[in-house]
């Protein structure tokens, strides 16, 4: 990000095909590593620079207003990342991660996610898009946590590609966040849409319902059905209301374990307990 602030003092003024130039020049070619097809997404028959005029133009006009947002993210990460990480290792002292962490301009590419990096894992932020979702009320401490929470419980995790693994990920992710940010709420907790965790709410026990059906589920549709993200605010299934459920899971279970506990333990052993807090969830039993 420091080096996307040079490039911005210098391109701000110019027209697009300058900008795009320098682009080039003082992000890309200095972190060819990230800046590529691969790590932000893009056809893999073409070079980055073949791609990059387009995908600036569409992504820089949508991020353009709230500019002044990036860069105060990018300053107050810069000043508060110690904190940040201070925080997470006080309830995780066994943390053991080596790899690197990019917090960048990702043209569209993420808001955060993990990557293989020349050869190794890392952790990315895309500024741009944590700008562009969650507005001014966007809060990098506990997005910061949910990310680097998937680091340290993929030490101890044996999750696969079902249901009710993505379930206990995320949603013990989640619930970290909120555990280590306690006036974390909405957006910056549950993302988008800001209408999920209330629609959830109103018809939990069905929902509740319908994903203990398909825990087991390995299929692509069922996951998609509860984690990813759509624009349609009035789906048969709120989107990514498996991060609300899965929160609300890990909230039962946080009641009778540590954090440590929790994450250290295996899918096989914790299976039981988030059938039965679904079960519960099924009758209405909302912890308080």
């Amino acid at each position: 990000m420091p080096a996307f602030e040079e490039f911005w003092q210098k391109a701000q003024t110019q027209d697009e095909a300058t900008q795009v130039k320098l682009f080039q020049q003082l992000l890309a070619e200095r972190y060819p590593e990230v800046y590529n097809n691969n790590v932000l997404g893009g056809p893999t028959d073409k070079t980055f620079a073949e791609v990059l005029p387009l995908r600036y133009a569409k992504v820089h006009n949508m991020v353009l207003p709230k500019m002044d947002l990036v860069l105060r993210l990018s300053r107050q990460i810069g000043r508060d990342l110690p904190r940040y990480e201070t925080t997470f290792r006080k309830t995780f002292p066994d943390l053991d991660y080596r790899g690197r962490i990019y917090f960048m301009y990702s043209l569209g590419g993420f808001d955060g996610g993990t990557r293989t990096i020349e050869g190794k894992q890392a952790l990315l932020f895309g500024l741009d898009m944590i700008a562009y979702v969650y507005g001014q009320d966007a809060d990098p401490a506990p997005f910061f946590h949910h990310e680097f929470f998937h680091i340290y419980h993929s030490q101890f995790f044996d999750g696969n590609e079902s249901v009710v693994s993505a379930l206990w990920r995320e949603g013990l992710a989640t619930y970290v966040a909120k555990a280590l940010n306690p006036k974390a709420e909405g957006v910056n907790l549950f993302g988008l849409p800001l209408n999920t965790p209330a629609r959830t709410q109103a018809e939990l026990p069905r929902y509740a319902r319908e994903l203990r059906a398909v825990l087991d589920s390995e299929k692509r549709e069922d996951y998609a059905r509860y984690f990813l993200g759509g624009m349609d605010e009035q789906a048969a299934t709120p989107a990514r209301s498996g991060y609300y459920l899965g929160y609300l899971v890990a909230e039962k279970l946080a009641k009778r374990h540590s954090l440590q506990e929790l994450a250290h333990a295996k899918l096989a052993q914790l299976r039981p307990e988030i059938e039965q807090a679904l079960t519960e969830l099924e009758s209405g039993a909302v912890s308080k």
